[in-house]
């Protein structure tokens, strides 16, 4: 499973659940957004 998200309309709250759940059930997180964003270092997170 892969997850995309619009970074640009995410609350960073929610933001900050799905890089939890990603290290931890390794499910893939792709954001994107019009600017550069401050990633967690995780290989399952990525922009």
């Amino acid at each position: 499973m892969k997850i995309w998200v619009d970074a640009d309309a995410c609350p960073v709250a929610v933001k900050e659940i799905l890089f939890r759940a990603a290290r931890r059930t390794s499910v893939q997180v792709t954001l994107v957004a019009n600017q550069a964003l401050p990633l967690p270092p995780s290989p399952h997170i990525n922009s």
